[in-house]
């Protein structure tokens, strides 16, 4: 049992390591000597504990899923119906809040227009989180349809993302308010009609 633990925090520590080189470097420069230099751990341990390059690409994309999975969790208990302003708050200030993420998220994004399989992987974590958003206003009683609650998931996640990707440029372009402003009012609206549905 010691022993799994202790492989769960190299694991832990090595991806730390990787996010902290992909961040700073970039992917493409992202070496398992320079991850293994920032664990401050031998090159051989990396190998062991996580495999080559590619394979903890993909730790790395698991453990943005469980980072999403576990954010998503705290923010919609079992049951509980959130606000409009409580969506929009979600999106904004916990999914694309994380700039770590954020920075590894832009390196995946340029890696999946070569890899299919991570554009794949790309791709359900963000139909996965898609998939909530419409779970959480389908339980608050937003909008008319399915699709409906699609569509303002997907433009809140496009909002939430293109906020995010405009503060890496400058703080100038950040416009978090009025976005969230505009974001609430698509929500708002969503709810107003799924409200003309019961009467």
């Amino acid at each position: 049992m010691a022993r799994a633990k202790v492989g769960d925090e190299r694991r832990g520590q090595i991806l730390d390591a990787f996010e902290a080189c992909v961040v700073r470097d970039g992917l493409a420069k992202a070496t398992l000597q320079k991850v293994a230099d920032e664990a401050a751990l031998p090159r051989s341990l990396v190998r062991y504990f996580i495999g080559n390059r590619d394979e903890m690409v993909n730790v790395l994309i698991d453990a943005m899923m469980a980072r999403a999975e576990r954010e998503m969790a705290e923010v919609y208990p079992a049951g509980k119906a959130l606000s409009p302003r409580e969506l929009v708050s979600f999106v904004f200030d916990s999914l694309f809040d994380n700039d770590t993420t954020n920075g590894v998220v832009s390196e995946l994004w340029l890696l999946a227009q070569r890899d299919e399989a991570v554009k794949a992987r790309l791709a359900k974590l963000y139909e996965r989180m898609q998939d909530e958003i419409v779970s959480q206003m389908a339980l608050a009683g937003f909008g008319r349809s399915k699709a409906a609650r699609k569509r303002v998931a997907y433009a809140l996640m496009s909002l939430g993302y293109g906020d995010a990707s405009y503060k890496f440029l400058t703080n100038s372009f950040e416009q978090k308010g009025g976005l969230k402003q505009l974001a609430l009012g698509m929500v708002e609206r969503l709810k107003a009609e799924g409200q003309k549905n019961e009467t």
